[in-house]
């Protein structure tokens, strides 16, 4: 095979190799293989190939590349998979040139890439960008642009290695405005990264906005921290992801249809695989959904207040080891005359909000027992809700917003005795109270195990730990995600996020680890700073631990949480003693100040609110699309005998 040479064409600084990079659709079915000659730059030859078949183990159309005998690999024995290609999430995929048997490039008299044997995302092989550069501009070279829908989500996943004197190295997502007709930065992924790096996955998702037809990625290699230094960037497997109004930043993984025809579902529970229970919130009905079928007829229809938040809310199921029962918990706000929306439509305010224990016997609810009768005024916001299960299978957990309440419950030292709202409530499934109780001896402050809360659509237990984690909902700043100990204050009226709460409800000043003027309930209250807080607000929902590994060991026991206003679902890891989250990057300081710095830990982007988030027995992470009127369960794309994720 003859020597790759390449001219110097410009002295200019901006010297870019646009065709070093090419994109792709691959829609064949068969077997094709293609030589590239003279397609990488004016008087360059490639004569490496590349080769697309079709993977047997995975069923994935999967590009591999052919670097030559003489480099030690081959058409048929490489293990160089730089590009996955699955049609049913219509991957596009980023492809490096082959360079045959020569080891080196030069790109320009700033830089030079390489094709690299030694090391790679899963294998041994990968695209390298060095650089003796000091004068903070990057090496770059752009992919060939892709058309794009508005509004739409395009997943960027990157895989990059630094050595210690690369700096601010990242792959940029480029999108073209068609009114300026200039190509604008949309999107880093990862955000500008210094090495040492060792290899790492990154994964962002970006809608597309309006007046951006086209988009292209572009390898920004950093420069070197010290002179003389070379400054070395490793890129590997760069996939698009088009997956319309919806994505899994993890391109194994999918999102299918589960059942369709509800109306505003809030909340959903298993009774076993395939048997769903579902709560609808201005009907007031429990739907049944068995197979993926919704059954016609309610299971149960309850008359609902349907203002604003208010409505069915809350549902939890627990088949009870001591009497072979089978519990349904319902949450609702009961309205005044027995018809639904009577707050809206006849301006009738509540009985309140109601805690029912029901049986599931036969196919049917029956033996109604009131836990907790709660108030709904004057509200209309912040009833909470949301309904969990204590480890112990023995207990009920249940979050109450402030429904505008100022009692000493949201911190109002001078305010009325705390009257069940503004908190985590818990209690037996007689709706007693739980020997041992936190912060008082009277009902109902008895009752409390948290509080200081001023909304909340999520809460969930640590399956490893046994600690009961909150997400919260701020004004316009300062949503949360919090460890809940006994006792825990989360601070509302006084502080939300990292901030003080003016008399406004206006953010304030940064708050102190410990916050003046909090009711303490005699010292049996504890005021703890949030483990992360969003500082625009995203109104986060749901939050739930995956317990299984059916979507990888990699997902097992984290925190997964998703939001009203983005329609995303984060991933969360935490530390060894699962007491903090693991953020790194711009998310170490546990403040999230832009959408942007969420790009490490998103899991998933939707195109509507998401309102519940359960795991099934399957082992799948199944969500609730409250607009839209449907569920959904995240898979792996293939999957073994086991069921778990084909890798």
């Amino acid at each position: 095979m003859s020597k790759i040479e390449i001219n110097i064409l410009s002295c200019i600084m901006s010297l870019l190799l646009t065709a070093l990079m090419i994109f792709y659709v691959t829609q064949a079915s068969s077997t094709e293989e293609r030589t590239y000659s003279n397609g990488i730059s004016k008087n360059l030859e490639n004569e490496g190939k590349m080769t697309r078949s079709t993977d047997q183990n995975w069923g994935l159309k999967t590009s591999k590349f052919d670097f030559g005998e003489s480099a030690g690999k081959s058409t048929t024995n490489s293990k160089s998979k730089f590009i996955r290609v699955d049609n049913n999430i219509k991957m596009i995929s980023v492809e490096f040139p082959a360079f045959g048997n020569e080891s080196l490039i030069s790109c320009g008299n700033i830089f030079k890439c390489t094709s690299s044997f030694s090391t790679g995302w899963k294998d041994d092989t990968s695209f390298k960008i060095s650089t003796n550069n000091t004068n903070n501009k990057w090496s770059s070279i752009y992919g060939k642009e892709i058309d794009v829908k508005t509004n739409f989500s395009y997943g960027l996943v990157t895989h990059m290695k630094l050595n210690e004197w690369a700096t601010q190295s990242h792959v940029a997502l480029e999108g073209f405005n068609e009114t300026s007709k200039h190509w604008i930065q949309i999107k880093q992924c990862p955000s500008a990264t210094n090495g040492p790096l060792e290899w790492h996955e990154f994964r962002c998702v970006k809608t597309i906005q309006e007046n951006i037809t086209k988009i292209r990625p572009v390898l920004n290699a950093g420069w070197s921290s010290q002179p003389k230094k070379e400054a070395t960037t490793w890129f590997d497997s760069i996939y698009v992801i088009n997956s319309g109004d919806s994505i899994v930043s993890d391109p194994n993984l999918k999102i299918e249809l589960v059942a369709r025809g509800l109306k505003l579902p809030t909340s959903m529970a298993f009774l076993k695989q395939d048997n769903i229970l579902v709560l609808e919130k201005e009907k007031g009905t429990v739907r049944r959904i068995v197979d993926g079928r919704l059954l016609k007829e309610p299971l149960l229809d309850l008359p609902v207040a349907t203002r604003d938040e208010r409505g069915m809310l809350g549902i939890a199921i627990s088949k009870s080891e001591i009497n072979n029962r089978t519990y349904v918990f319902l949450y609702f706000t009961e309205s005044a005359t027995g018809r639904d929306g009577d707050d809206f439509t006849a301006k009738k305010e509540p009985l309140g909000n109601r805690l029912y224990r029901y049986e599931f016997i036969d196919g049917k609810l029956v033996n109604p027992k009131l836990l907790l009768d709660l108030p709904a005024s004057p509200g209309p916001d912040h009833n909470g809700g949301v309904l969990t299960i204590g480890p112990d299978k023995q207990t009920i957990y249940v979050v109450v917003g402030d429904t505008k309440h100022k009692t000493k419950s949201v911190n109002n030292k001078t305010g009325a005795e705390a009257d069940g709202t503004g908190g985590i409530l818990r209690l037996t499934f007689d709706g007693k109270p739980v020997n041992g109780s936190v912060l008082g001896d009277t009902y109902p402050l008895n009752l409390y195990y948290a509080y200081g809360i001023r909304n909340s659509f999520g809460i969930d237990f640590d399956p490893v730990t046994g600690n009961l984690w909150d997400t919260e909902n701020g004004p316009d700043f300062g949503d949360e995600i919090n460890l809940v100990e006994p006792g825990f204050n989360s601070g509302w009226k006084k502080v939300q996020g990292l901030w003080t709460v003016s008399d406004e409800l206006k953010k304030g000043n940064m708050t102190s680890a410990e916050p003046y003027n909090l009711e303490d309930f005699n010292g049996r209250g504890k005021y703890s700073s949030p483990e992360f807080t969003w500082y625009h607000t995203v109104a986060p929902t749901a939050i739930k631990f995956l317990t299984t590994d059916k979507l990888g060991e990699q997902y097992k026991n984290d925190m997964y949480v998703a939001d009203e206003n983005t329609f995303n679902i984060y991933h969360f890891k935490l530390n060894q003693n699962r007491t903090e989250l693991l953020l790194q990057g711009p998310l170490a300081d546990g403040v999230a100040d832009s959408n942007d710095e969420l790009d490490d830990v998103l899991f998933a982007g939707f195109h509507d609110t998401i309102s519940d988030l359960e795991v099934g027995p399957d082992g799948y992470l199944y969500f609730v699309s409250i607009w839209e009127g449907k569920i959904y369960r995240i898979e792996p794309q293939h999957i073994n005998d086991d069921g778990r994720p084909l890798n």
